[in-house]
């Protein structure tokens, strides 16, 4: 049902009345309890209209119908009305009015067909809708070719078809390559060599094209392959120096490109946050919060970056509140399951820093009081399975609760896996730090959790540590949420001046 969920939330945010589209009182009322997220689930809906699970046939015929009347309403909705860049409020006017050009011409409305035709090539070429001024200018060459004859108006969309055939054909060879580029990265954070060899090959195929061509999605794609060249060996400084680069080429559009505003401000941030150029990060995401709609997926992955800034630059609290408004925003529960993983990271984090009052939560806040270690863990299925990535944040903030907590059984017991993990996993330079700082863990159970005795076990590793600072460590910028070195103070000042002897925890195992 999450699809009508979407598209209900999507009419309500539109200012026109989309009711009387939906003319049947129970399918009207389905998409009113939709809209005001009143139903979450089928379960909910079967169950509110009857009484029953949701396979029954009634139930189904009847979401058939909503489904039916949401679309009907989607044509309706005046977009212009809703927020958004100019070129994305245009973008979806130009493809309703290009549908409409279809519908007429199918019905022999020639007259209206070409009109709704030339107003599209029009907006299609001012924002460079290079689909839709193929399609336009393909419909109109047809057109004043077979139909009227007119060799001149022929002659003059044959060129535009000829010249955004060209176009298409290079901006889909550039987006296949970067997709081929960053495919099998989506669901992980380890790095890998080989994306940056393979990503300076892919960039040469385009940037003599680049040079020649300014079109739109040729240099997003691009630019979005040079930053893998950089951002692949966390070269931070040639990283911000490129985003500069392709900040100023879409600034300088004739239109307001805010896509490629939001993505290159955006790694301009996780530069800064790896160069502690804290201040300087939250200028840059500031001026990237201009170009973001609220709730949009870029909106997400920018308080995803808020968030990191605020745990490296030690303003916990502040990591607090953009954990909070991001994961009650009523557009969270659409995330895919990949972005919403790494939010259950982070709350695992936020977790451990108000049991350290760190943090200071809402008092009716009740997420982090029913906070469970096991649940987090079924909860990070993609990530867990990231041994060399998003894995090693999920191990260090199990350690570090359980050390907090004092579950000092539950720990020893762990020791061995762990030391099989990082034996396997974290042996090369790209996990350098995250060695270091899992090896430190275990000296605590090890040292039988005396603050003396970790010390002096610990030594060699913290030597280690120091000499792959944050801001040279060949690692992804996700891993690492709260600096080590940060992270070790507060782990250390958790631990009492007692030996502790792991036969009995102080408290469960969850």
């Amino acid at each position: 049902m999450q699809d009508l969920r979407e598209i209900a939330l999507l009419l309500a945010k539109s200012k026109g009345e989309v009711g009387w589209v939906i003319p049947e009182p129970q399918v009207k009322e389905f998409y009113t309890a939709l809209a005001n997220n009143q139903l979450t689930n089928d379960a909910e809906a079967a169950q509110h209209f009857f009484q029953s699970t949701e396979d029954l046939a009634g139930y189904q015929k009847l979401k058939q119908k909503l489904r039916k009347s949401l679309l009907n309403a989607l044509f309706l909705v005046d977009f212009r009305q809703l927020s958004g860049t100019p070129q994305q409020l245009a973008y979806f006017e130009c493809q309703k009015e290009w549908a409409a050009a279809k519908l007429l011409l199918g019905k022999s409305a020639k007259v209206a067909a070409v009109a709704l035709a030339q107003k599209v090539l029009k907006d299609a070429v001012r924002y460079e809708f290079t689909d839709l001024a193929l399609q336009a200018t393909s419909f109109l060459r047809q057109h004043y070719g077979n139909v009227q004859g007119d060799t001149r108006r022929f002659e003059q969309y044959n060129a535009q078809y000829k010249h955004y055939e060209e176009i298409w054909r290079l901006e889909n060879h550039a987006e296949e390559l970067y997709i081929d580029l960053i495919i099998k990265y989506v669901n992980k954070k380890a790095t890998n060599h080989t994306i940056h060899e393979k990503a300076k090959e892919y960039y040469d195929k385009l940037k003599n094209l680049m040079q020649q061509y300014d079109a739109y999605r040729l240099h997003l794609c691009g630019n979005l392959i040079l930053n893998v060249v950089y951002s692949s060996i966390n070269d931070y400084e040639n990283t911000i120096k490129m985003c500069d680069e392709a900040i100023a080429f879409f600034a300088s559009k004739t239109y307001d490109a805010h896509l490629p505003l939001q993505i290159f401000y955006c790694q301009k941030i996780i530069c800064y946050t790896q160069l502690k150029a804290y201040q300087q990060g939250k200028e840059a995401a500031e001026r990237c919060l201009a170009f973001v709609e609220e709730g949009s997926y870029n909106w997400f992955k920018l308080q995803e970056l808020y968030i990191a800034l605020a745990f490296h630059s030690k303003e916990y609290q502040s990591a607090y509140t953009i954990f909070s408004r991001a994961v009650s925003h009523s557009q969270f529960p659409f995330l895919s399951a990949n972005v919403a993983e790494m939010w259950k990271v982070y709350e695992a984090y936020v977790h451990y820093l108000i049991l350290l009052e760190q943090i200071q939560p809402k008092p009716d806040d009740k997420r982090f009081t029913t906070f469970r270690l096991n649940r987090f863990l079924n909860e990070t299925p993609h990530y867990s399975k990231d041994k060399r990535g998003m894995n090693i944040p999920i191990l260090i903030v199990q350690i570090v609760l359980l050390i907090h907590k004092k579950q000092f059984t539950a720990l020893t017991d762990k020791m061995d896996a762990i030391e099989k993990y990082c034996s396997r996993y974290l042996r090369h330079d790209d996990t350098f730090r995250s060695n270091c700082i899992i090896r430190m863990l275990l000296q605590i159970p090890a040292a039988r959790f005396h603050p003396a005795g970790v010390a002096r076990k610990v030594q060699q590793y913290l030597e280690k540590l120091k000499t792959m600072p944050l801001d040279i460590a060949n690692q992804t910028h996700e891993i690492e949420i709260i600096p080590y070195e940060d992270l070790w103070h507060f782990v250390t000042e958790s631990l009492d001046h007692t030996f502790q002897q792991p036969l009995a925890d102080k408290t469960n195992s969850d």
